[in-house]
């Protein structure tokens, strides 16, 4: 295994760390405490499964999950 080899696998193990840690917390539940439940409820075209709106009232910003 070359120098090159062992940079480049040192590379793609920080990114996916990374990515796993940082990257788009959205779909992960990040800030839970912020958002806040909204009366909005639809069924998600692309999975089937019935979906709840979630906004933050400071930001506005809107997160979507699985409603169980």
């Amino acid at each position: 295994m070359s120098t090159a080899d062992v940079i480049v696998i040192v590379v793609v193990v920080v990114f996916a760390v990374c990515g796993y840690f940082i990257w788009d917390r959205r779909y992960r539940g990040g800030k839970v405490g912020t958002f806040q439940p909204t009366n909005e409820v639809f069924k998600d075209p692309t999975t089937g499964r019935m979906t709840r709106v979630y906004e933050d009232p400071v930001t506005g910003k809107r997160q979507y999950k699985d409603d169980p």
